[in-house]
């Protein structure tokens, strides 16, 4: 049986964010998918998670208050390529 996306808020874990290249990158780790890299753009942290500016405080600060949002949309995505950085632009 298959987990649904909600069983996977519980299990997931995402790493301390960090602020490079106008992206806030972040991995995400669940029993038995492994990690995965995400990145959420400057803008979209700004417009969807309340940053006030651009600043690395802010970002992260806006990152950690919508955790549990983040969590959810990459529950709902899925495992993606573990090569590749997923860049999140619908929160």
């Amino acid at each position: 049986m298959k987990d649904s996306p909600s069983d996977w808020t519980a299990k997931l874990k995402l790493s301390q964010p960090t602020v490079v290249d106008d992206e806030i990158h972040f991995s995400a780790f669940g029993p038995g998918w492994g990690f995965c890299s995400f990145a959420v753009p400057v803008r979209v942290a700004i417009e969807r998670l309340g940053a006030k500016d651009r600043s690395a405080p802010q970002l992260r600060l806006a990152f950690q208050l919508n955790r549990q949002r983040i969590i959810a949309v990459v529950a709902k995505g899925g495992v993606q390529d573990p090569g590749r950085r997923v860049m999140l632009s619908k929160i």
